[in-house]
């Protein structure tokens, strides 16, 4: 019961503040923070002027700010993305939280302008498909049984197409609802499984999934690099890394730091252990390597972050161009399929009669 109070808190905190909010709450506490503020004064000062819907949550945050909370911790409790709070976490451990802050804006600002061009590209044509539906289950219900009637007591003949054509139009939406309903039993059950599954499971289980765990290996190859470049810009050595990432509250920085820590005392360098992880893009372990021989790791890894934030906005602008046609031309042979069904056996009707 205690762990589903939680679940169910952390579900609240998704609205308690925009995602918009959460870009401008990072930028302003940076100008804050160049300009003297303590950590504990910029954000009593920012929380004053965000508009967070919970005063309990308001509340939370000056006790922890009180008690001397840390930027990452703050993050958390206003649901920042895990990336960004383990980002912060880092960042503040080698004093370079106003450094890190702009990167982790602009992951937020890409990540919003995608999520808005992406809503923006499917909500008309699902709209009209919406629309179609409900049509079709009032044209279910009055018109085309009439019609039907019609063309039996004409003795209209209907051809195995029109046949089917019917059958298809007349189910279609007592279809799509038993389709919906699986899907969203499939998804819980899904859920479900996948958070009492292990590491490794969850990572197979992901990369199983087309289109998603592409998009699973940008993002945790965008998050490693982003730590690694962190990692040695300090002069933080692959041991010490991989202490820090053990220490962790985090089930997969565990294992990360569990295979990082048995592959080095293997014998094996660090783009090595990577290459036998498949939760990476394999250019990940080029850049590594060609880091490792320059002895200029932190520099290859922050460049190679950033092409990957471009991939993975490339990669939403593909799907994107995608799946508009795709819903449109879906619309399109569905109101073919309505029409053919109501006027195929009209033409024949007038044919008889004549």
């Amino acid at each position: 019961m205690k762990k589903l109070r939680t679940d169910i808190f952390r579900f609240k905190k998704f609205f308690l503040l925009s995602e918009k909010s959460k870009i401008v709450l990072l930028i302003k506490l940076k100008d804050l923070l160049d300009h003297g503020y303590t950590l504990s004064e910029a954000f009593l000062f920012i929380i004053q002027y965000t508009n967070i819907r919970s005063l309990h949550l308001q509340s939370q945050i000056k006790l922890a700010l009180n008690n001397g909370a840390n930027c990452a911790q703050i993050l958390k409790l206003l649901n920042y993305p895990k990336a960004i709070v383990t980002l912060i976490h880092f960042a503040e451990i080698f004093g370079d939280l106003t450094i890190t802050l702009p990167h982790a804006y602009e992951f937020l600002v890409r990540n919003y302008k995608s999520k808005q061009r992406f809503l923006k590209t499917i909500q008309y044509p699902l709209l009209l498909l919406i629309i179609f539906m409900i049509m079709l289950i009032i044209l279910n219900h009055t018109i085309i049984p009439e019609f039907q009637n019609l063309y039996s007591n004409m003795d209209v003949s209907i051809s195995p197409l029109q046949s089917y054509l019917s059958l298809f139009i007349s189910n279609l939406p007592t279809f799509l609802l038993y389709c919906t309903i699986f899907l969203v039993l499939s998804t819980l059950s899904f859920l479900i499984i996948f958070r009492k599954a292990p590491i490794v499971t969850k990572h197979k289980l992901i990369l199983a999934i087309p289109i998603i765990s592409k998009f699973f290996k940008l993002y945790k190859t965008y998050c490693l690099s982003t730590e690694l470049s962190l990692f040695y810009k300090n002069g933080i050595t692959l041991q010490k890394i991989v202490d820090i990432y053990a220490k962790q509250k985090d089930e997969y920085l565990n294992y990360l730091a569990n295979e990082i820590s048995t592959g080095t005392q293997n014998g094996l360098n660090l783009s090595e252990v990577l290459k036998k992880l498949l939760c990476f893009e394999k250019n990940l372990i080029s850049f590594v390597e060609e880091g490792e021989k320059k002895g200029r790791l932190e520099i290859e890894m922050k460049i190679y972050s950033d092409i990957l934030l471009e991939q993975t906005e490339q990669l939403i602008h593909l799907i994107i161009k995608f799946i508009q046609p795709v819903i449109f031309s879906l619309i399109a042979i569905l109101i073919v399929s309505l029409y053919l069904v109501i006027m195929l056996p009209m033409f024949d009707l007038m044919q008889t009669i004549k």
